[in-house]
């Protein structure tokens, strides 16, 4: 197949998403989302028109380090506030926590080889996609989007972290978990670094750079992407958490001066060329008869679906007093969305041999499940005030699974000290 008609088909569909999304029926639904499932309409598991080719990958994976590289100098900690950050990090540890135990139990019963990846798949939230997706609904700056965005920026910073270090430590890599540390040193430095050249004059000519015909300043931008990019892999580091790091290094350069108006070029490349691309080539490469013509794969989708809304409903009383008791479901459901990391461990966790493939399948196929129907219904919810009563079905289920929780985190908390007495 031409390569360039399954670049050509791919932008068909990148055009056709958001125009679909205009229609009444479709209004609650992600941009992402549909452009996943036109994917998989068009990619081999249905028509056929696109395969999942060197091209098509090469190009999805540059979407996906562009996904990340966008959502690194989205992530305005100033702007979500203090409060939701904290919440979203302890949220995040009580979900990963609930998921160490909920894939301890299938390790244990011989169902997954890597437990600690699947456990750190399993809490992981897309903030980069739920950033377009709150802009989409107008929640993006009120209350509930600064704490949906504090619970998703936890739910992607220290999955990303954390996952390099798991996948070298399994491999028993001393030595890469110490390249790991070395990149994280290094990135921390180079941001600080750049927070240094900050200055009114240099604003002022980016600004004027950007209005020259070679418009210097994003190639400058997609310099230091790709300069961290090839980084992180030189340093056996992911690559998403190199674009990450360099999504922050352009913030940190010019947020809060004239020339944060590059961040807008940036975002336009992005979101009107790679970022859909990764979505559409997700869903081409997406082998949708392994999951269906499987009895046990089905049944490890439908599992992994239920444990990855499960895990977010639990922390739920932490926010009881920051938010509405109806907003509630709506923040799990939004917290549950994921995706990229989704696709960015599993893959390597099956390239390394440490995952299996149909859970890697499953895993896939239930983040896309979060991705094209948890936003959906969440903002059903919210924007249906005759379903957001307290007293239906939805949010009982919700304030069981969170009590529940509750009362067994007490229960620990309680017993704690007395077994350390016992200790003494």
């Amino acid at each position: 197949m031409n390569d360039f008609y399954g670049v050509f088909i791919i932008s068909c569909i990148a055009v056709l998403a958001p125009l679909l999304v205009r229609l009444p029926a479709l209004a609650l639904m992600p941009v992402v989302a549909l452009e996943l499932m036109l994917g998989v309409l068009v990619g081999p598991s249905v028509i056929g028109l696109v395969t999942s080719d060197e091209t098509i990958k090469f190009l999805g994976e540059l979407g996906l380090v562009f996904l990340f590289f966008q959502a690194g100098f989205e992530f305005k900690q100033n702007e979500i506030g203090l409060a939701p950050l904290r919440l979203g990090a302890l949220a995040w540890l009580a979900s990963f926590g609930l998921a160490i135990v909920f894939v301890g139990a299938l390790y244990f019963a011989g169902l997954v080889r890597a437990p600690l990846l699947v456990a750190l798949v399993l809490p992981t939230t897309a903030f980069g996609i739920l950033i377009p997706v709150l802009r989409q609904s107008g929640d993006l700056d009120s209350d509930f989007g600064h704490y949906v965005l504090g619970s998703a920026a936890m739910g992607e910073l220290a999955p990303l972290i954390l996952a390099s270090i798991a996948l070298a430590q399994e491999k028993h890599h001393i030595h890469q978990t110490i390249l790991s540390i070395l990149f994280l040193a290094i990135a921390v430095g180079t941001i600080f670094f750049l927070t240094t050249m900050r200055s009114e004059r240099l604003s002022e000519k980016i600004v004027n750079w950007l209005g020259d015909s070679e418009i210097l300043p994003v190639r400058a931008s997609l310099l230091i992407l790709l300069g961290f990019v090839a980084l992180a892999n030189s340093f056996g580091v992911e690559t998403v958490v190199g674009a990450y790091t360099a999504g922050m290094a352009v913030a940190m350069l010019v947020r809060g001066t004239k020339a944060e108006v590059l961040e807008d070029r940036l975002t336009m490349i992005g979101s009107g060329f790679f970022i859909p691309l990764f979505f559409v080539a997700s869903g081409v490469a997406f082998d949708l008869p392994a999951l269906v013509t499987s009895p046990a794969s089905l049944a490890r989708f439908a599992l992994f679906s239920l444990v990855l809304l499960v895990i977010r409903l639990a922390p739920l009383n932490l926010y009881k007093k920051a938010l509405a008791e109806r907003d509630l479901p709506a923040l799990a459901l939004l917290s549950s969305t994921t995706l990229p990391l989704v696709v960015a461990i599993t893959y390597l966790g099956v390239r390394s041999g440490q995952m299996a493939p149909e859970n890697a399948t499953a895993l896939v196929g239930a983040a896309i499940v979060t991705v094209t129907v948890y936003p959906a219904l969440a903002f059903w919810l919210r924007t249906n005030p005759e379903r957001a009563h307290p007293d239906g079905a939805i949010f009982a289920v919700s304030r069981s699974v969170a009590d529940w929780f509750s009362a067994m985190a007490s229960r620990f908390l309680t017993l704690m000290p007395e077994s350390l007495n016992l200790k003494k």
